[in-house]
């Protein structure tokens, strides 16, 4: 007999924040729901060198769009295992090469993902 299970939570992207450029990141906003917390904003920050890295490694022309998806790339993938439980839940995540650097996993699945 099977059971019935809850869903995890869910991950939504809601936009990325306008000329956040001049600060040094490209920010993704998300609203992420997991069962028995209240709806929680998050803002992924993804900082200039970190943006570089991913552009140099996708051959990619570094635009304002192009650091906006790569935000919004990296959120999912990361608030994903927030969802699943492996990781902390945080209300501002701030992606570095030194993060990407920790996170192999995350890093080959943003690569993948920014490829297609």
């Amino acid at each position: 007999m099977a059971v019935a299970t809850e869903p995890a939570g869910s991950v939504s992207y809601e936009g990325p924040s306008p000329d956040t450029e001049f600060l040094g990141y490209a920010q993704a906003n998300f609203l992420v729901t997991v069962p028995g917390w209240k709806a929680r904003e998050v803002a992924v920050l993804l900082n200039a060198p970190a943006a570089r890295r991913l552009i140099r490694e996708l051959g990619r022309e570094d635009t304002p769009e192009l650091r906006d998806e790569l935000a919004r790339i990296v959120g999912e993938a990361w608030l994903r295992r927030v969802v699943e439980g492996r990781a902390p839940f945080e209300s501002i995540v701030t992606v570095s090469n030194g993060f990407l650097d920790e996170h192999p996993d995350l890093l080959a699945e943003v690569r993948a993902t920014a490829a297609s």
